[in-house]
């Protein structure tokens, strides 16, 4: 027997399941998937099947995705992805009907080019409503925590964007609205090109502030969690401040020189974590 038929039918374990999950969750996010050392374990496992899911094969969707998923939903997932985010879903009480329009969204492009910040800010709330109110069911938080955590996740689609605009452009993709470029002087194929100069730095500084903005509303989430989560999520924004930041410099070639995060800020989460064990094992009990 071939190894992948011996594959379909071995029974999918649910913990092989959540590590898969976390690990397609990170590919996807880049630097930008949040310090997993500051998330509760179960949070962050609901949180990876959701995105991995999310943007992987609801991204490319398809007839058999979208009976895979229904199957799922009622209970009978095919394969680790569907496994580890039924298992998330039922965990949380996720509303299906917000899973089916974040996989509907997701699977739809943005425009191309948008026809103005608009248009693509109404195409980014699409995919990120349907999935704010996901986690926000993980939290058990009210729907007050949802525009300040749809802002939050705009402002993230908006730097994973900017950050992915050297791939875009080289597949033929211009996910920013053409008048943005036009108010710096630059037309489609001057950004096409790659090649570094004012005009081109005046508009990275423009979108990254626009991403920046909106990073700045989602700080509001912050009231609607609990401290460890908050920690998180000031940790998160700095990331992205940090990409940004890079992504804008005059002195970077985000051609040919991306964002990266230093290592040091990788691991903050990991060292913090594990200075306040050591700060609880060390102190004497009262």
């Amino acid at each position: 027997m071939s190894r992948a038929r011996l594959a379909r039918r071995q029974p999918v374990n649910l913990e092989h399941a959540s590590r898969f999950a976390s690990a397609q969750a990170r590919l996807a996010a880049g630097d930008l998937y949040p310090d997993p050392w500051l998330l509760p374990r179960g949070f962050r496992r609901t949180l990876d099947a959701l995105l991995a899911v999310a943007f992987g094969p609801a991204r490319r969707g398809g007839e058999a995705f979208r009976d895979g998923s229904e199957r799922a939903l009622r209970g009978r997932p095919d394969g680790p992805l569907l496994l580890a985010l039924w298992s998330a879903a039922t965990a949380a009480e996720m509303r299906h009907a917000d899973l089916r329009a974040l996989f509907a969204a997701v699977h739809e492009p943005l425009p191309d080019p948008p026809a103005s910040r608009a248009e693509l800010r109404t195409s980014l709330q699409r995919r990120v409503e349907p999935l704010a109110r996901c986690v926000l069911a993980i939290l058990q938080a009210g729907e007050e925590a949802l525009p300040p955590a749809v802002e939050l996740g705009i402002g993230l689609g908006l730097a994973r964007l900017l950050l992915d605009t050297p791939a875009q452009l080289r597949a033929g993709r211009l996910p920013w609205p053409e008048a943005d470029l036009t108010a710096c002087g630059l037309r489609r194929e001057d950004l096409a090109r790659g090649l570094p100069g004012p005009a081109v730095s005046a508009w990275l500084r423009g979108e990254s502030s626009w991403a920046l903005e909106h990073l700045a509303r989602g700080h509001g989430l912050r009231e609607h969690v609990g401290a460890r989560l908050r920690r998180a999520l000031d940790n998160e924004i700095r990331r992205a401040r940090r990409l940004l930041a890079q992504a804008s410099d005059p002195q970077r070639d985000l051609f040919r020189n991306p964002p990266r995060l230093p290592a040091a800020v990788r691991w903050s989460g990991r060292a913090r974590a594990l200075g306040n064990l050591a700060h609880s094992v060390l102190l004497p009990h009262s």
